[in-house]
C-alpha cells in the first residue's frame, strides 16, 4: 500500500473454489478458516498453535477502537514522510468516530465521507506492536474478516480498502520502503470484486521485487461479491518449510505463493527478518485506482469482523507433516503424472487439492493401492515445465490433518 505515488499493475494466478462451512482444520503451518459470517468470532486456537493477538471489535456502539492495540494514522502523511502517504491518495486520516468506530454489534468500521467542499476524510489504524513474525522455524497466520466498502461501478471509483502489514524498522523512519517489506494481505480498488496480494521488497524502481508493482497476485469471480459479504483474507509466513514462503489465503483458497527464493538472500533477510506491524484503512484516489469523481459514493465503508494473529513453534512434531519421504509425484505420460501419498498411520480417507496453472484448485479423493501401501491420484492434461501445486487433506483416528503445500515440475 506504501508505494511512493505508484502506479500498480497486478498479474493474473489460477483462482480457486473450495466450498467449507466454518470449517478450522490444523494444518502443517496452516490454521484454515472458512468463510466467516456477517458477526464472528475469532475462530478458536487449534492445537499446537498459539494466539498472538487478537481484536473482536465488541466495543459500545460508536466507540473509537482499543488503544492499547492501535494507533491513528492521522493527516496527509506520516511525520517527515512522503506527502499524501506515498501511493498520491487523497483524503484525509482522522481519529474521529465519523470515519471510524465500532459498531455495537461486533464490527470495525472504517468510513470515507465527502465534505461539503469535496474533499475526503478516511480512517487508518495500525497495531501499537511492531513484533509480529514466526518463531524460529515455524509458522505465523495474520487473518481478518472484512466486507469492502459495498459500492461499485461509478459510484465506486477511488475506493481503495486494504489489510496490510509493513516491517518495523519503517516506522519512525519511513522513508526505508520497499526495503524492509511490505505484505499486502487484501488490497481491493473501484469497487471490483477482486483480491489482490502483494510483497514489495528490494529498491524503488525495478530491482528484484518489481517495483513499484512488487511481486503480487490476485482472485476474481467471489459469488457472494466482496463487497455485499464477509470473506477471510490470510497469510501464512512458513519457515518450518526451504525455502521460506509467505503465502496468500481468502475463504481459505491459496491464491499466492512466494517463497525466499524468488529474490536474492539479502534482499530477502532486509525484507523479512525482523517484526511487521499491521495496518487497516481506506484510502481513497490514488495512482492504482485513480481519484474520485463527482459520481464517486460517500460513506461507503470497510466493515472489519476480526483481525487475529496465530503461531506455531518450530519442531512440533505435527502429524500433518508427512516427512519428506512420504510422498511424491511420478511422471506417468507426456500429460500426466501420479501424485502419491502414505500418511504417518493407517488413514480413513485421503483428499488431494491441487492446482494446475491458469486453473482452479480441485479436490479429489485419492485411492488406496494396497499393493503400493499408498494413496495415488493421477493429475492429467499437464506440459512439460507447468508447475503442480498439491496438498494433502487426512483423517487418523477421526482426527483430520492438512500437510504443507508442496510443487512439482512437469519435465
Amino acid at each position: 500500500m506504501y508505494t511512493f505515488g505508484r502506479l500498480r499493475r497486478k498479474g493474473s494466478i489460477a483462482s480457486r473454489t473450495f466450498i467449507v462451512v466454518m470449517l478450522i482444520l490444523t494444518v502443517f503451518g496452516s490454521v484454515y478458516t472458512y468463510p466467516a459470517g456477517a458477526n464472528a468470532s475469532v475462530p478458536p486456537t487449534p492445537p499446537g498453535w498459539s494466539l498472538a493477538f487478537s481484536d473482536d471489535f465488541n466495543g459500545a456502539q460508536g466507540s473509537g477502537v482499543d488503544r492499547t492495540k492501535w494507533i491513528y494514522d492521522i493527516g496527509h502523511s506520516y511525520p517527515g514522510g512522503a506527502a499524501n502517504w506515498g501511493t498520491g491518495e487523497i483524503e484525509y486520516m482522522t481519529d474521529s468516530t465519523n470515519n471510524v468506530y465500532q459498531d455495537g454489534s461486533g464490527h470495525l468500521v472504517i468510513k470515507a465521507i465527502r465534505d461539503a467542499g469535496g474533499g475526503w476524510t478516511s480512517g487508518r489504524i495500525e497495531t501499537q506492536r511492531t513484533d509480529f513474525q514466526p518463531p524460529a522455524g515455524g509458522v505465523m497466520r495474520v487473518e481478518a474478516s472484512i466486507q469492502l466498502p459495498n459500492v461499485t461501478g461509478a459510484a465506486a471509483q477511488g475506493y481503495w480498502p486494504a489489510f496490510w502489514m509493513l516491517g518495523a524498522p519503517f516506522r519512525g523512519n519511513y522513508w526505508n520502503w520497499p526495503s524492509i517489506g511490505e505484505i499486502d494481505i487484501m488490497e481491493n480498488v473501484n469497487g471490483a470484486n477482486t483480491v489482490w496480494g502483494t510483497l514489495h521488497c528490494g529498491v524503488n524502481p525495478g530491482g528484484p521485487c518489481n517495483e513499484t508493482s512488487g511481486i503480487g497476485g490476485n482472485r476474481s469471480g467471489f459469488s457472494p461479491s466482496l463487497q455485499t459479504a464477509y470473506h477471510t483474507y490470510a497469510v501464512e509466513w512458513d519457515r518450518s518449510v526451504s525455502p521460506e514462503q509467505i503465502r496468500w489465503y481468502v475463504d481459505g483458497s491459496l491464491f499466492h505463493t512466494v517463497s525466499a527464493n524468488q529474490v536474492d538472500a539479502t534482499t530477502w533477510a532486509n525484507a523479512t527478518n525482523h517484526g511487521f506491524f499491521i495496518i487497516l484503512n481506506l484510502a481513497m484516489g490514488g495512482g492504482w485506482p485513480g481519484n474520485p469523481t463527482p459520481s464517486t459514493a460517500s460513506g461507503a465503508s470497510m466493515n472489519v469482523d476480526y483481525v487475529a494473529v496465530w503461531t506455531k513453534q518450530g519442531g512440533s512434531g505435527n502429524p500433518g507433516d508427512p516427512g519428506g519421504s512420504n510422498y511424491g509425484v511420478e511422471n506417468v505420460g507426456s500429460t500426466q503424472a501420479k501424485v502419491w501419498f502414505k500418511p504417518p498411520s493407517t488413514a480413513s480417507y485421503v483428499i488431494l487439492h491441487y492446482v494446475q496453472p491458469g486453473l482452479s484448485q480441485q479436490n479429489v479423493n485419492m485411492t488406496y493401492n494396497s499393493g503400493a501401501a499408498r494413496w495415488e491420484y493421477t493429475v492429467s492434461g499437464l506440459s512439460s515445465g507447468q508447475v503442480l501445486q498439491y496438498q494433502f487433506t487426512y483423517n487418523i483416528g477421526g482426527v483430520q490433518y492438512d500437510t504443507a503445500w508442496y510443487s512439482y515440475t512437469k519435465p
